[in-house]
This record gives C-alpha cells, sequence and structure tokens, in this order.
C-alpha cells in the first residue's frame, strides 16, 4: 500500500479505512446487526517549522504530558487507537446532529462506533489553525440490488439489476476546536459527485414526511429499507442530522492560546477530528461492506 501523505503546509492526517462486515445481510447498512471493523491503515500527521504536534485524549489535564513530535507515524495512529478503544475499534451504524454526540438511529445516546482523534497543536509563533481540504474518497463500483427500490436520485432500480455506488458518500467527518473561547465544530459530507450518483443530506431536521414517504421511505437506503421489510426502521419519523459543507477552504478550527503549564511552548491548543458512517444518508447500502475508504485532511496555520 502506497503511503497516502507527504510533508503539507502545516500536518496532513490521512487514514485509509477497510470497511468489513462480520457477517453478511441483504439489508440497507443501518439494519446491520454486526458491525464493521478499522483494518491496517496508514496514516503520517506532518508538522511544519515551529510547529509541534501530539495525539492524546482530548481532556488531558496537562498537555506537557503528551509525546510532542514534528511527525506522528502510522504506529502512533495504532497506539493511540489501541489505547483508546481498548475493546478494539468497530464501526457501528450511527447518526449525529452536531457532529460531536452520536446516537444510533432509533435516538439513543452512543459513545462508540465512530472514529475520533484529537490532535494537539502547540508553537511559539503561530496562534491559529485551519482546515484547508478534506478528500473523502473510495473506488466507484457496481452494486447488485437484491429488490427493486428507488434510489436517491429517484431511478427505478429492478432487483437483480447493478448500478454504481461509492461508500465514501456515505462517510461524514468534522472537526471540532475552540473559536473565540467557545466550541465549534465544521462537518463535512461529498458533494454530488459526477456523473450524478450522490445525493446531499445536508442538515436534515424533522421533515417527517421526507423520510416516510406515505410510508414507503424517503428516495434511497431507507427506500431499500421498507422494499426489504414491509416495514420503515425506527427513528424514521423524526430524524436530525448535522448540517455539513461540501467543501473546505481556509476554514478556522482553532484558536491556539497562551498555556502557561507549558515552557517549551507559547501557545497550544487542540481540534478533534470524528469520522463516522451517517446512517441516515441515502447512500448508505450495503455496498459499503468489503470496500476501502480513504480520508485525508489538510491544516494549516
Amino acid at each position: 500500500m502506497n503511503k497516502l501523505a507527504r510533508k503539507l503546509v502545516l500536518s496532513v492526517l490521512s487514514v485509509v479505512l477497510t470497511v468489513v462486515a462480520l457477517g453478511t445481510t441483504t439489508f440497507a447498512w443501518f439494519t446491520l446487526t454486526n458491525t464493521s471493523v478499522i483494518q491496517p491503515f496508514e496514516a503520517e500527521i506532518v508538522a511544519d517549522t515551529g510547529i509541534e504536534i501530539a495525539i492524546g485524549t482530548p481532556g488531558i489535564g496537562d498537555p506537557v504530558l503528551l509525546e510532542w513530535k514534528t511527525v506522528l507515524t502510522t504506529q502512533d495512529i495504532y497506539d493511540f487507537i489501541d489505547a483508546a478503544y481498548p475493546g478494539g475499534f468497530q464501526f457501528t451504524h450511527v447518526s449525529s446532529t452536531n457532529g460531536v454526540s452520536f446516537t444510533d438511529l432509533e435516538g439513543v445516546g452512543v459513545t462508540d462506533g465512530y472514529l475520533e482523534i484529537p490532535l494537539h497543536f502547540r508553537s511559539d509563533n503561530e496562534t491559529e489553525i485551519n482546515w484547508t481540504q478534506v478528500v473523502v474518497s473510495s473506488p466507484t463500483a457496481s452494486w447488485i440490488t437484491g429488490v427493486s427500490f428507488t434510489d436517491s436520485l429517484g431511478n427505478a432500480r429492478v432487483a437483480g439489476s447493478s448500478f454504481s455506488v461509492n461508500a465514501a458518500d456515505a462517510v461524514r467527518v468534522s472537526v471540532t476546536g475552540n473559536i473565540g473561547g467557545s466550541n465549534a465544530t465544521t462537518a463535512y459530507e461529498n458533494p454530488v459527485s459526477e456523473p450524478a450518483r450522490n445525493t446531499v443530506l445536508g442538515g436534515h431536521t424533522n421533515e417527517t414526511t421526507a423520510f416516510l414517504n406515505g410510508g414507503i421511505g424517503a428516495n434511497g437506503s431507507t427506500n431499500y429499507y421498507y422494499q426489504v421489510n414491509n416495514t420503515l426502521p425506527t427513528g424514521s419519523d423524526d430524524v436530525t442530522v448535522v448540517s455539513t459543507v461540501t467543501a473546505i477552504s481556509n476554514t478556522k478550527v482553532l484558536d491556539m492560546v497562551t498555556n502557561p503549564v507549558m515552557p517549551e511552548a507559547l501557545y497550544y491548543g487542540v481540534v478533534t477530528v470524528r469520522i463516522w458512517l451517517e446512517g441516515w444518508d441515502g447512500e448508505a447500502y450495503n455496498s459499503l461492506l468489503g470496500r476501502v475508504i480513504t480520508t485525508s485532511l489538510r491544516f494549516a496555520a
């Protein structure tokens, strides 16, 4: 596997996620009772001159205790995940209204099933961090549907037919950091793809008629669920998801502050990156299973 990241302006986080089901199913993604696991990935986070980075618990009381580096390697990321998820990390079908806290699709709060990576920054001269680029990609491939249904774009799909899908279209990425004394979160999802395949869910909020759609479910994975089960999934009558942007360009995500307990550097701050599979996304088909998803983020001072 080729390395996914080289040195950029400030730092780069690139993670390859292989989504693999622990069993088989004929249902849509969010009907799975099994889970998906994060498989080996490559990551490299590189700091520019005058800036050091570290990975560690977001709420750590003393950042001096972190292991500060100019380069975080794949093994550093592995070690963090092993420590943060001692029972082993697994993706599950989750949703979020704010990109910070998560629930299952019935609205019950969960604390796992999504990947959370805190990145700490320190410097003697840089006082803010900007999110300048994100790429979420996966190979487009054909998927054969076992039932007739209407896809997210309104196309009728006949049982046994194939159409193009891309697992990355159900992925969400959020970055949270302190700006002006308050936490702020920016969440991203892929834009409409070319040729037309993906739809943008955006900040869908309590539009019950859209997801119920006369009792057969909104076009896409919800209607697919209905066609398989002859009922709608619990929670489809009240869906609220995080508002998203479909492009990132020099978005401020962190104001670093003076930290008197860290004599090694004048300014300090932390951003938290979260990656998840949005269960309510119209593209959240079983096509996610067995696909490789690459998520790359770029930050700059």
